[in-house]
């Protein structure tokens, strides 16, 4: 697939993205949504259920959604009842990478790498979760 560097595409689109909300797998929902807050301080609950009570459809964010306002929907995760992918599942631009990182160390989850700085300008650093998948986080080099 070849990549257009062509402005005019782009205003002919008639689109453009707002948000973006990642789908996440897990098999077990509810703990993975513990793990989001647990870990890294995150909002989230199950959305649906199956007929035997078991979560199939949920979603995180970092910020709590009855508080949150419009423009800031829709920047963490919707999760999915499936196999955890082994791979990278996201990568999440933040803004205060290094308390992040100290967060989340603070909370006993020594599954994160040290933050690298990239060629391309940003700083980064992966954590692993509960269910094996990792997160990249990164910060855009001032």
């Amino acid at each position: 697939m070849e990549t257009k560097n062509n402005l005019n595409i782009y205003s002919e689109r008639g689109y453009y993205v707002k948000e973006n909300e990642p789908i996440y797998y897990s098999q077990d929902i509810e703990k993975t949504i513990n793990w989001f807050g647990d870990v890294l301080g995150w909002f989230g609950g199950v959305i649906a259920r199956d007929e035997n009570g078991v979560a199939v459809y949920g979603g995180v964010d970092d910020y709590p959604h009855d508080e949150m306002p419009e423009e800031r929907r829709f920047l963490g995760f919707q999760l999915g009842k499936g196999e955890p992918s082994k791979g990278v599942v996201g990568c999440i631009k933040v803004q205060g990478l290094e308390n992040l990182r100290k967060f989340v160390l603070k909370n006993g989850w020594e599954q994160i790498s040290e933050i690298e700085p990239k060629p391309y300008g940003t700083n980064e650093c992966f954590v692993t979760t509960i269910d094996g998948s990792s997160i990249c986080f990164f910060e855009i080099n001032h």
